[in-house]
């Protein structure tokens, strides 16, 4: 079974130029019967930062106050996987791929399998208008700290401290790999790395209305890495004037060994009691400052993990520190999940029930479908 928050911000020109955020949060259950779990926890994989395997990538811009944030567009994360099908044996075909082509769109979750990360949820705006907001306070402290973003899709929170702390590092996870691979990671460049700009480096701008997007010429950037000066001379020379897959990956390994963000970015995939051992495993308990989650509390059953996944890595306060800043976890949420198990409420409880964090409402929306966004601190007995 899965499930569709219709809720969602739009996925083609969301909050472009003061556009407001849909108050809409019904959902409706869809059947995928032919896609089934596995039954198994997906496993802990560290992702490596790579260059999108495609020639170009299309993005939209999401717009807050003065700041614009570019967002790979889910039609041409669907025209990618199209250009792959053939590529692919289907026995081998990922969980995203065999979603849509159940039918599935970006906006369903189908649990133990794929958890809607390539859609942008409106939480996640919700998290990065506060993070926006509260700038001043979390930059200093943030400054040179480790901060999480669990269950990231798109990983708008983590972009913006990406591009506005610039010695903060983040660690992006989402449930799914394929996401971070098709989604996370291409934003991240957007943003930090190739910072598009009409008619630069083969790149276009276009404006329609109240929206914006771009498209970024990856091959572009891969000829003028590896020939340079001499790219237009080399190219115009040649019958066929693509690259050779050969070429591409030197390209792209260049490339990637001159950004650098890839020091700042870290990404893993899996579930988060998966993630919690494999952080036990490696001694990295307690090694973050702030961690970030938007949309991940629809479902009670998830609350044990989550729980014990922020008890695993939120940084512990420092006595010896003059900061004023206290290491926290903020969670943005519907207040309630129509349809679903989940709510702010009962996760507010469970907290309190846990006894390991204090747990605080520090934003509340208007409208008649509330979002909230809590704030989780270590109970002082811990």
């Amino acid at each position: 079974m899965s499930f569709k928050f219709n809720f969602g911000v739009s996925d083609n020109g969301e909050i472009t130029s003061g556009t407001a955020i849909a108050e809409s949060s019904d959902i409706t259950a869809l059947s995928c019967e032919d896609l089934q779990s596995s039954g198994s926890e997906a496993p802990c994989e560290f992702v490596p930062m790579s260059i999108p395997g495609v020639s170009s990538a299309v993005f939209d811009a999401i717009y807050h106050r003065d700041q614009c944030l570019w967002k790979r567009q889910i039609d041409d994360v669907q025209f990618q996987l199209a250009q792959q099908d053939d590529m692919v044996d289907d026995a081998e075909d990922s969980a995203i791929k065999q979603a849509m082509a159940e039918g599935s769109s970006a906006a369903d979750v189908i649990k133990g399998v794929y958890e809607g990360g390539l859609k942008t949820w409106e939480c996640s705006i919700d998290l990065l208008c506060y993070l926006d907001e509260h700038g001043d306070e979390l930059g200093v402290a943030l400054s040179g700290a480790r901060v999480l973003e669990i269950g990231c899709g798109t990983g708008l929170p983590s972009l913006h401290i990406l591009k506005n702390v610039a010695s903060a590092n983040v660690c992006m996870q989402d449930y799914n790999k394929d996401v971070l691979e098709l989604v996370t990671i291409p934003n991240v460049l957007a943003n930090v790395a190739f910072a598009p700009k009409d008619g630069v480096m083969g790149d276009s701008v276009h404006v329609e209305d109240d929206t914006e997007s771009c498209e970024i010429d990856i091959d572009f950037r891969r000829t003028h890495v590896l020939f340079g000066a001499d790219t237009d001379r080399i190219i115009g020379e040649r019958e066929m004037p693509e690259l050779t897959s050969g070429e591409a990956r030197e390209a792209d390994a260049r490339m990637l060994e001159k950004l650098d963000v890839k020091d700042r970015c870290e990404f893993i995939a899996g579930d988060w009691a998966k993630i919690e051992q494999e952080m036990r495993t490696r001694g990295r308990e307690h090694s973050f400052s702030l961690v970030l989650s938007s949309e991940t509390i629809y479902d009670v059953d998830s609350y044990a993990k989550l729980h014990d996944l922020l008890s695993c890595v939120l940084a512990k306060p420092d006595a010896q520190s003059s900061s004023e800043y206290v290491p926290m976890a903020l969670i943005a949420a519907k207040s309630i999940y129509f349809g679903l198990s989940g709510s702010v409420l009962s996760f507010q409880q469970y907290i309190q029930r846990r006894g390991v964090f204090d747990v605080a409402s520090i934003w509340q929306s208007g409208g008649s479908m509330g979002r909230e966004i809590l704030r989780l601190t270590w109970h002082a007995s811990c």
